[in-house]
């Protein structure tokens, strides 16, 4: 126990020391909330405004302020994964910076068991990770109610608390396996780039996923992000569509949520909301006992 917190304590100092990473790893929450304020809020509420004239009487301008907070809190809810994977990749830059300066080969021959030293790694950048993304949801949350949204429950806050939790435990995960076989700053950096790219079409961030064609959208439901999105929004939004669906046939708040993703099908087959969080821990699970393998192998190999 000693030497998984002697690991952990150092790992995350060394992160919140390094300004620069810390500021890189918010950086496209940044770039996604200028798209989002520019951009791409317009392209959904014209979607969602089209929607809702379906029903005689609505779509006058109580309808247009709620579809604006809900295109708001729509995206919030990808920023909050995309932020996870950011972040935790920043954190794990000096896990990289040790490789090339040969401290890692000193850790690794210290008398620690190896899951020991990976979950050491895991659970600081799972900590740096809930706190910069709990910082990031209170930002965005202060700029919704400026922008006339009401604050969300306290149920709610809670719900997204635990959310916040098992994502970035799921992107710890995934990025200290690629941490442990990248060997050089340049292709972790190049990594990140690629992450900052992708990450928001592989989370139905930029576009809804129900706008995607079908292989795209086969695509995407092959990567963790989608199922993390899909968990937020459903907690973020359901407040909000419970007031904009009141009186509507119960189809088109079934196809908005389809469309939207806050709903996933595999076939014709509805994903549950438990399920989507099985994924989530097995993908987890899968990945620690991967980092493990990967850094046993790395140890025999240095022998």
């Amino acid at each position: 126990m000693r030497s998984f917190l002697a690991i952990n304590k150092r790992n995350v100092s060394l992160y919140f020391r390094d300004y620069s990473a810390v500021f890189f790893s918010l950086l496209s929450m940044m770039i996604i909330i200028l798209l989002m304020v520019f951009f791409l809020g317009d392209i959904n509420n014209g979607d969602l405004i089209d929607a809702i004239k379906l029903v005689p009487g609505r779509g006058g301008e109580s309808d247009v302020n709620t579809i604006n907070n809900f295109s708001f809190l729509w995206t919030c809810a990808g920023i909050l994964t995309i932020n996870a994977s950011t972040v935790t990749h920043a954190f794990y830059s000096n896990m990289i910076k040790d490789r090339t300066g040969n401290r890692l080969n000193s850790l690794l021959v210290m008398p620690v068991k190896r899951p020991v030293f990976v979950l050491g790694y895991i659970s600081g950048a799972w900590i740096a990770g809930v706190i910069m993304s709990i910082a990031t949801f209170a930002v965005t949350e202060i700029i919704g109610v400026a922008k006339g949204m009401e604050v969300l429950s306290f149920a709610t806050h809670l719900r997204l608390l635990l959310l916040i939790m098992l994502n970035t435990f799921v992107y710890s995960t995934i990025m200290f396996a690629l941490a442990s076989v990248i060997k050089s700053q340049s292709a972790w950096s190049g990594i990140g780039i690629i992450l900052g790219t992708l990450s928001g079409f592989l989370g139905g961030i930029y576009f809804p996923i129900g706008s995607m064609s079908d292989t795209m959208q086969k695509v995407v439901k092959c990567f963790p992000f989608i199922y993390g999105t899909s968990l937020f929004r459903k907690v973020m939004l359901m407040p909000i569509e419970n007031s904009l669906f009141d009186g509507t046939p119960e189809v088109i708040r079934e196809e908005v949520d389809k469309a939207m993703g806050m709903n996933l099908f595999m076939g014709n087959s509805q994903l549950s909301e438990p399920l989507k969080v099985v994924i989530l821990i097995s993908v987890g699970v899968f990945f620690i006992i991967l980092s493990t393998i990967i850094l046993s192998i790395s140890k025999k190999k240095d022998r």
